[in-house]
């Protein structure tokens, strides 16, 4: 089953993270002081950071209908060599649809990040938009806030995702994402498992990845 495989991808991920190390919490802070040594929460945040992209990708490079294109960072503009970095992109041939999301999966940013996220998402459209290979296709871009499945729980964020609708750019969640490449994640059990890798960080302790 796909949805057993990406839970799969997800823990093996997370084990290779915790044999990497996650920062800890050291004397000289509060946290410290009151908790002792845990993993600290910003290093949590950094290096989980690519989680999403990761099962994003698993998720459309095994669909029966899509197929995963390149990401990362590519060339935008030959004569000046300009770079950028395209978090997803992906092809639905038959309905001659290609999606680009960037990833947030926090997304309370700072009020310099805003202005910078839907300047790239916008100009990363324009690209695809431009590209030959896609003159019959609708470009579908947006930004994917992943640590969310719904957006009624947020009760922090809400002012940065009106900033972006403003602008032109879409935000999606999780479950939004999987309407849109059709692929079944129930709500409960996406939050169950992503309490369950925090489960494994907290302990250091592997899930069985049978």
């Amino acid at each position: 089953m796909l949805l057993n495989q990406i839970k799969i991808l997800g823990r093996v991920w997370t084990q290779k993270v915790i044999e990497n190390g996650i920062t800890q919490t050291a004397p000289g802070s509060i946290k410290y002081l009151l908790f002792g040594a845990r993993p600290s929460q910003q290093s949590i945040s950094i290096k989980f950071g690519k989680l999403g992209e990761i099962l994003a990708m698993k998720m459309i490079n095994d669909s029966p209908h899509l197929s995963l294109l390149e990401c990362g960072v590519r060339c935008i503009d030959e004569e000046s060599k300009k770079n950028k970095d395209f978090d997803l992109v992906w092809a639905d041939h038959e309905k001659k649809i290609i999606g680009y999301r960037e990833l947030k999966g926090n997304i309370e940013m700072d009020s310099e990040k805003i202005p910078a996220t839907i300047e790239k998402v916008n100009e990363l459209m324009e690209h695809l938009t431009a590209k030959e290979d896609y003159k019959d296709y609708t470009i579908d871009s947006g930004i994917l806030n992943w640590s969310i499945y719904d957006r009624s729980i947020l009760t922090k964020g809400k002012s940065n995702i009106k900033k972006c609708e403003q602008s032109g750019v879409k935000v999606e969640h999780m479950g939004d994402f999987l309407k849109t490449i059709n692929f079944e994640w129930e709500q409960a059990d996406y939050y169950n498992y992503m309490k369950e890798l925090g489960a494994m960080v907290e302990t250091g302790l592997f899930t069985d990845n049978s």
